[in-house]
């Protein structure tokens, strides 16, 4: 409702709603809270909803509402990119697409305490190699270390993250239409599901579901194309290791202060 009052013909209207059952009915004041929160976060919070975790999108895992909110509501950028959320030019361009997918990007890195950056593959893997204990980011994976990481405390992978945004797009396009007749004539495939047997199921993500080694997760977003290989992988490993130094104990620290 937060994300409609805008819609209301009468700026003088006042909204209440009656919310929880037996003696913990009460009325919430949405006016006033509309009015605390300003009109931007409001209208945010439709797309915000949609993406962070809803009854058709699933959440980030021990990343609770609170803290996403937070990051959300003291930054513009995001709070615009979640206002298009829904927006038909999200469907139909993919440029505009990709610009608000960026902005999810870099939302996502900062709420796993990776602030600064967009490329959340490259995020993960930093969080990943905290846990793994990397010797060299060139060398192949050794299964037997991965029983120590928790891969659930892990960012989606850009591939999976996209996916999931294109299902808060699309679920935020009905929400955005609510008053409508007809809320959206979109199709849910092509937008984070696929129809197998009659139903449709998540498209989780597409590509394979694991790199073959270390390095390969940060490659397309970080590796400069260089003729000559090997002068490509030092700058590779040069660029991540400092782009990351000092992120890595950003989030160390704020590990540390929540435990």
């Amino acid at each position: 409702m937060l994300g409609h009052m805008h819609r209301l013909k009468d700026v003088n209207s006042h909204v209440w709603v009656l919310t929880g059952t037996g003696n913990n009915q009460r009325y919430v004041d949405l006016t006033k809270i509309y009015g605390h929160l300003g009109p931007l976060v409001c209208r945010s919070l439709i797309g915000f909803h949609a993406i962070t975790g809803c009854d058709y999108n699933p959440a980030f895992f021990n990343k609770g509402k609170q803290k996403r909110f937070n990051i959300m509501q003291r930054c513009p950028e995001y709070q615009q990119a979640f206002i298009k959320f829904g927006e038909l030019e999200l469907f139909v361009d993919k440029n505009k697409e990709q610009d608000v997918f960026d902005s999810i990007r870099k939302f996502i890195c900062e709420l796993y305490n990776i602030p600064g950056i967009i490329d959340v593959d490259a995020a993960r893997l930093q969080l990943f190699i905290n846990k793994y204990t990397v010797v060299d980011i060139n060398e192949e994976f050794n299964r037997k270390n991965l029983k120590n990481v928790d891969a659930s405390s892990l960012p989606p992978c850009k591939s999976e993250l996209f996916q999931q945004f294109r299902r808060a797009n699309y679920i935020a396009s009905i929400w955005n239409n609510a008053h409508e007749k007809h809320p959206s004539t979109l199709s849910p495939e092509n937008n984070g599901w696929i129809l197998k047997d009659s139903q449709y199921d998540f498209n989780w993500f597409d590509g394979d579901q694991l790199p073959s080694f270390v390095s390969d997760s940060p490659q397309n977003e970080l590796e400069e194309p260089n003729d000559d290989e090997d002068d490509g992988e030092d700058e590779l490993s040069i660029q991540y290791e400092c782009e990351f130094d000092e992120a890595s104990r950003h989030s160390i620290n704020e590990d540390n202060e929540d435990g």
